[in-house]
């Protein structure tokens, strides 16, 4: 071997380290890291889930407000805790508004604003449901309103513990 390619090798192996390095901190800094294998849709992932004092922005659907544990919910358990607050809707607005955080509550127009908009809507079925990160899924929701009209919509949720409790803290389409 030539002293020029084991200067090379030297160097990938040095890098390759620090590289290690740097994100075994990263894990001791910020919490677990979470990697997300990608498909033809949806390019693979790292995600660090922080320890919910910081105010990172996540996938940039909204901001950490560090009243969050740590630990986000399963992908099964997102999906399952979706379902359960949409089959409450639209005739039970008491308990759905509950499952939202309260930053939630106010961003979605206050209690007022939530029941007038579910005031107009019969039904809603919800669709498939898809994994996006490790405190975030995609919904596919129909909604039937009062006029006889549908309409499908895919809806982002962000759904995290809040003081030990699975809450919706924020969604958008």
């Amino acid at each position: 071997m030539s002293d020029r390619a084991g200067v090379a090798i030297a160097v990938a192996v040095i890098g390759a380290a620090a590289t290690i390095g740097a994100a075994l901190i990263a894990v001791g800094a910020f919490g677990d890291i979470h990697f997300g294998s990608g498909n033809a849709d949806q390019p693979a992932t790292v995600v660090v889930n922080g320890n919910g004092n910081g105010t990172g922005t996540g996938n940039g659907h909204g901001t950490d407000t560090g009243k969050t544990d740590s630990k986000g919910p399963t992908a099964d358990q997102m999906a399952s805790f979706i379902r359960s607050y949409y089959a409450q809707l639209p005739s039970g607005t008491d308990s759905a508004w509950n499952q939202l955080s309260s930053s939630y509550q106010s961003q979605s127009g206050g209690y007022a604003g939530y029941t007038k908009f579910w005031s107009t809507v019969t039904t809603v079925q919800v669709g498939s449901i898809t994994n996006t990160d490790y405190r975030t899924s995609t919904a596919t929701l129909t909604y039937t309103y009062a006029t006889g009209k549908t309409q499908t919509e895919k809806r982002w949720l962000r759904v995290e513990y809040v003081n030990s409790k699975l809450q919706i803290t924020a969604s958008g389409t």
